[in-house]
């Protein structure tokens, strides 16, 4: 699903999408002239390989999140917000990705070091 920044406002505007049976659900809004913030919630679980057996698991989980999305490029010396470099993710078409940006969670997670407890 991809939202288009122009029509993004300071009234937050609630979202859910579903991939793979992980849930992003949260509101996205304006924060600054070119920066846009989500607040959402991951969920879902996800088969991972525990780091110390090799074992497949399903792992089960519930983050909070918070992203920075840049409308263009991130250039920190010209912001006044506080935000770090790594906090911000950037767009050039104009448009937020929630699907690139639910799928990059995922391979987040799953690059994450894992233990089958």
């Amino acid at each position: 699903m991809k939202i288009e920044m122009r029509k993004i406002t300071q009234l937050p505007k609630s979202f859910c999408i579903v991939s793979d049976g992980i849930e992003l659900r949260g509101q996205i809004y304006k924060k600054a002239s070119k920066i846009f913030q989500i607040d959402a919630v991951l969920k879902g679980s996800i088969e991972v390989i525990c780091d110390l057996s090799g074992d497949f698991f399903t792992k089960n989980f519930e983050q909070p999140l918070v992203l920075y999305i840049s409308d263009g490029l991130w250039d920190i010396q010209s912001q006044s917000s506080k935000l770090d470099d790594f906090d911000i993710i950037e767009f050039f078409d104009g448009f937020i990705d929630l699907d690139y940006i639910l799928q990059s969670e995922i391979e987040s997670i799953k690059m994450d070091y894992h233990i089958k407890e």
